[in-house]
């Protein structure tokens, strides 16, 4: 086995997170090495976050408005946490969702998880994910 590939999506399919009171505990604790040690999957294979993203509009079961500039903040503390996380639990790769939105027009789920507009103007989330590139980057 080459890696482990995790797929997450801070509070996407459930109610808010509050970011005050930490990304970690709340959405990194499935990284946790117990859950691989169980399949019997040796800590030297690495993880690889292979989908990550965070949606703007509607939220679909709260109603509530994912604003542009939330999706930054989330985004950051994703990748922050991530980055933290990288040695403890030998994570490798990070990839993002998606860069450009399907149909910003469209305010439903699936249709805004970019940190583009469909029309390739950038959301604030672009110039967070710049930021945090130059800064984390290796």
């Amino acid at each position: 086995m080459d890696y482990v590939g995790y797929n997450f999506y801070a509070d996407v399919f459930e109610a808010s997170i509050d970011l005050k009171t930490g990304f970690c505990g709340a959405r990194a604790a499935p990284l946790s090495r117990k859950n691989l040690k169980t399949a019997h999957i040796p800590e030297s294979v690495p993880i690889r976050i292979t989908e990550n993203g965070w949606p703007t509009g509607k939220h679909p079961f709260t109603g509530e408005d994912r604003s542009y500039e939330h999706q930054a903040k989330v985004l950051e503390a994703v990748i922050r946490t991530v980055y933290a996380l990288r040695q403890e639990l030998n994570i490798t790769h990070y990839e993002l969702f998606g860069l450009r939105d399907a149909d910003s027009s469209v305010h439903d789920l699936f249709h805004q998880f970019g940190i583009m507009r469909d029309d390739y103007t950038p959301k604030p989330a672009f110039y967070t994910f710049q930021r945090l590139i130059q800064e984390l980057g290796v």
